[in-house]
Order: structure tokens, then C-alpha cells, then sequence
């Protein structure tokens, strides 16, 4: 499983890939989101953020999920902080 984001003016989009297929998170006004990951990736207790309407992210057991209109994608603690880096980068 690889995970890959992107951002293009203000709306990113995340990309997880299995070897059976790809599903893509396309989360708009999310100029914030890489630095609120790498918030989450350094201080785990970092409160929820919730950018309502246009989505949220919170801490789980196994890392953060991010969520945006009727999707979500769930990214594991060790790819928080890659996802963070290609969206700041």
C-alpha cells in the first residue's frame, strides 16, 4: 500500500494504492492541511481540526483519518509525515 498527495491552489488530493486498485481524496480549502498532519505526526494529543464544511482530521488508533464531504482515508502513523512533506513541499 503507498499513499501519495498533491495540492493545487487550495485543494489536495490523496491518493492510497493497493496492488488491486486506487482511491483518490480530494480535499478542498486545504491549504493547512500538510502543516495540521505534521501537527498531528509530532503531538499525537493535537486537537481534532475541524475545517467544516470541507473536512476534518483526527487521531485513531493507528494513525489519522482525514475526512471531506461523503470520503475519508485513513493514513497510518509512518505516512503522516510523507503526506505532510509532498503537501508542503
Amino acid at each position: 500500500m503507498t499513499y501519495n498527495a498533491a495540492i493545487s491552489g487550495s485543494t489536495a488530493t490523496i491518493t492510497v494504492t493497493t496492488t488491486a486498485n486506487s482511491t483518490t481524496l480530494k480535499v478542498i480549502n486545504a491549504t493547512s492541511l500538510g502543516d495540521q498532519l505534521t501537527a498531528f505526526a509530532t503531538n499525537p494529543s493535537t486537537a481534532p481540526v475541524d475545517q467544516t464544511p470541507d473536512y476534518m482530521v483526527y487521531p485513531t488508533d493507528s494513525g489519522v483519518r482525514v475526512t471531506s464531504g461523503p470520503g475519508q482515508v485513513n493514513i497510518p502513523w509512518r505516512w503522516v509525515m510523507p503526506i505532510a512533506n509532498q503537501l508542503n513541499a
